[in-house]
């Protein structure tokens, strides 16, 4: 039994969200007395303590047999999320804590965020998670009927009054283990997608056993390391002008030291020359030097950006369509751009300023040892309280830094949602709304800066003071000494010079530090991109077509994004070739889902669909799509030209080829209309054309590909009905002769088709011409009478 009765609304990131009902939230007696007796039964119960809002708030995210409920400290329902609507859990750690987040069959929601010191618990509860996410959810009443010991699989007995939660034991991962929880059925078809990090629980998407945060440290540093093993010679070259530059930054305040020693002990001129020859030497070489490692640094940290990227979209491009449909386009262009660029100043910039800190202090400690050993072990005496305070210090301005970075976030969304939906905006007349809401984010995020502010303002002094003091021992302990004669005046200008040099590389070591934590992040999302494997690869013996007749056929193919709720159901079908079939039936009856199989964008979880008597996925895809020609609802065009739209499936299309193309689609007279008729730019996704005028480019831009099989998914479903009518007559000419899956919202196109095959609820419900099924007066019948209806009332 859930908490209750609950309403399904769109939340603020636009992906629906599960509500509790305002008795849940009040907690009536009854909400109340369900309430305790579900979290009596729970699983697991985690603290967190940042909001939806941002804001810091307790609560406890709690998992019981059928869902996952957020409770707060007064003990009510705040929001829920079904079990049966999950599909992927994962924990994502950041700079000052983490998140939760649960990808639903609605999109991506967040459970819980927490602070750091939250975080490890998380950890240590992800394997119990993710048995709970693959426990399957309780038969109503088998728990009465099912005998004790009952076989793998059932859900765990409820706890006894009084008696801690039990909680799921860590599930085995691989094959065995995803055929359990799959079921015999979708064993066979279960992708790596379904394996799991034996630490953490996080879903797999590569035939590792660990998730890459997970994994040895040092073998990922090795793997960003290996990024520049191509240009390896601009990195040694690199290298050595580092330690070029290290020396060249530790001789002047030697050469200093000789000089003041020169003037104080009565030194010659000549000698005096030389030095100041020397200085002036070593200050020119240094520069040189710089400028040197600038240049290198500009051309290797360019081709690196350059591979990374190249790696990363090639990555993209490998994935299949399953991977896509889990996440967001936006977190694809932020691991191309931005976990690239941080991995390129990481090798560019950050490896080489960290090594050079190490190595400057190593060298600054060598030099004061040598200028004055006892001294210098006076000085490390605060080194270790500087460390731990600086330790100590750094999980709160963690905390602050990420509270500050999210309100940025914040800030941005706030930005881009407007400027995105600025026509809503002014049609319902809202800027004073989106005025006062930006505010809000903004003044969260002067306050968040002024924290961190102030917190950095009240500690860096006291570093700085500490500094001060023992600069100021230093001065005073030396001064004694060359007083006594135990120390020249130089060697005691050069060791002050030479202690703030030292002390300067620790300050800096905190901001090193957090550089390397964004850069394993960053390292680690770019790497699981690269390492997820497609659900659809090709076979190394896969067959490459150079032609087909057109015979589809389907055996047996069951199929559903969730495996758990199947979409087509043991579809068994045959389209012969150069047969004209239509797709019918109410939305969600699987026909977009049959023609996606068609086109291999995913494999069937049982059964197989052959072209003429071959397994799809015993074919090379690129041959595949090369015999089939697509034309969609939503017409997609890239930025440029007409004619390279047209050609975009062809590189080989002469002008003469294209203008036939488009000729065949009636494209060429609206074209040649045009001011630069095919050199036309059509600016981005095509917004400088009607939506006619997109879908016949897009018929054009099939034909000529010239494929053996044409798929049609609602291409007039979005026109008007003169420029359907223009529409029809050319995929008319375009059908002739080729094998056609046809999929229209008005049933009335679908009449020239040889055969129509009705489904509903995923099976095949009917089969046969227009009229053979409208005087059969079943779920076609209905169709057609409810669509009549509805055009004759809005005609009346």
């Amino acid at each position: 039994m859930a908490f209750g009765s609950g309403k399904a609304r769109k939340a603020g990131n636009g992906r629906a969200a599960v509500e509790p009902t305002e008795g849940e939230r009040a907690g009536g007696e009854g909400a109340a007395a369900a309430l305790r007796q579900r979290l009596a039964d729970s699983w697991l119960r985690l603290g967190a303590d940042i909001n939806e809002a941002r804001q810091f708030q307790r609560y406890e995210l709690v998992f019981t047999d059928r869902e996952a409920a957020v409770i707060d400290e007064q003990g009510r329902l705040q929001r829920r999320f079904p079990k049966g609507t999950i599909d992927e859990i994962e924990l994502r750690e950041g700079v000052a804590g983490g998140a939760l987040v649960l990808l639903t069959r609605d999109g991506m929601r967040e459970a819980a965020r927490f602070t750091l010191p939250h975080l490890e618990a998380y950890r240590i509860a992800m394997p119990r998670i993710a048995a709970w996410l693959e426990e399957p959810l309780p038969v109503p009443g088998a728990a009465a009927n099912a005998p004790a010991g009952d076989a793998a699989g059932a859900s765990p007995a409820a706890p006894q009054a009084g008696a801690a939660p039990k909680l799921p034991p860590r599930v085995r991962r691989g094959a065995a283990g995803t055929a359990a929880a799959l079921g015999a059925g979708d064993a066979a078809a279960a992708p790596a997608a379904g394996r799991a990090c034996r630490v953490c629980g996080k879903r797999l998407w590569h035939r590792r056993t660990k998730c890459l945060r997970c994994s040895n440290k040092t073998l990922m540093v090795r793997r960003i390391l290996a990024y520049a093993q191509p240009h390896r010679r601009l990195m040694i070259a690199s290298g050595v002008l580092l330690l070029f530059s290290i020396a060249f930054e530790l001789i002047p305040t030697y050469l200093m030291k000789l000089l003041i020693d020169n003037f104080t002990g009565g030194g010659s001129r000549s000698a005096l020359l030389w030095l100041i020859v020397a200085m002036a030497a070593v200050h020119l070489v240094g520069t040189g030097v710089s400028m040197a490692r600038s240049f290198i640094g500009l051309r290797f940290g360019g081709r690196l950006m350059g591979d990374i990227r190249k790696h990363a979209f090639d990555a993209i491009l490998k994935l299949s369509m399953s991977y896509f449909d889990r996440r967001q386009v936006s977190q694809f262009i932020s691991r191309v751009q931005n976990d690239t660029e941080e991995l390129k100043q990481f090798l560019t910039e950050g490896f080489i300023q960290f090594l050079s800190q190490v190595l400057l202090a190593v060298g600054v400690l060598g030099l004061l040892f040598y200028l004055n050993a006892p001294l210098t072990w006076m000085i490390l005496i605060p080194v270790p309280f500087l460390a731990f305070g600086f330790f100590w210090l750094w999980p709160r301005i963690r905390i602050l830094w990420y509270s500050q970075w999210m309100s940025v976030m914040n800030v941005n969304n706030v930005i881009g949602e407007s400027l995105q939906g600025i026509r809503v905006i002014k049609a319902f007349a809202q800027e004073q709304r989106e005025k006062k809401r930006f505010a809000q984010a903004n003044d969260t995020l002067v306050k968040r800066m002024i924290s961190m502010g102030n917190l950095w303002m009240s500690v860096s002094p006291l570093f700085s003071l500490v500094i001060a003091a023992f600069g100021l021992l230093v001065w005073y302990a030396g001064g004694k000494s060359v007083l006594q004669g135990g120390m020249s005046l130089g060697s005691l200008t050069a060791y002050a010079s030479y202690l703030v040099m030292f002390f300067g590389p620790l300050q800096a070591f905190g901001a090193s530090l957090n550089m390397i934590n964004r850069v394993m992040g960053s390292a680690e999302r770019i790497f699981e991109l690269m390492d997820a494997k497609s659900d659809t690869p090709d076979r190394p013996d896969a067959v490459q077509l150079t032609s087909a007749q057109g015979e589809i056929r389907f055996e047996g193919v069951r199929y559903g994004y969730d495996k758990s709720r199947a979409v087509l159901k043991d579809l068994d079908l045959t389209i012969r070739p150069g047969e004209m079939v239509g797709l019918v039936g109410p939305s969600g009856a699987g026909k977009s889902t049959l023609i996606n199989l068609v086109c291999r964008f995913y494999d069937p979880d049982a059964g197989s669909i052959r072209l003429d008597g071959i397994d799809l996925r015993d074919i090379a895809q690129e041959s595949l799509r090369a015999r089939i020609g697509v034309v969609l609802q939503e017409t997609f065009l890239f930025d440029g030209t007409i004619a390279q739209n047209i050609a975009y499936g062809r590189k080989d299309a002469s002008p003469e080829l294209i203008i036939e193309a488009a000729r065949t689609a009636g494209a060429h007279g609206f074209i040649c209309g045009l001011p630069e008729g095919y050199e036309t730019q059509v600016g981005e996704r095509g917004h400088r054309l009607s939506g006619g005028e997109k879908q016949r480019i897009a018929i054009a831009r099939a034909v000529l590909l010239d494929p053996e099989i044409l798929i049609l998914d609602e291409a007039t479903a979005s026109v008007d009905t003169e420029t359907e009518r223009a529409i029809q007559e050319a995929l008319a000419r375009l059908v002739k002769g080729r094998t056609t899956i046809a999929i229209a919202h008005r049933l009335s196109t679908l009449r020239g088709a040889d055969r129509l095959i009705v489904l509903e609820q995923g099976r095949i419900a009917e089969t046969g011409t227009h009229d053979e099924l409208y005087r059969s007066k079943g779920t076609y019948y209905r169709l057609v009478e409810s669509q009549k209806q509805m055009t004759e009332s809005e005609v009346g």
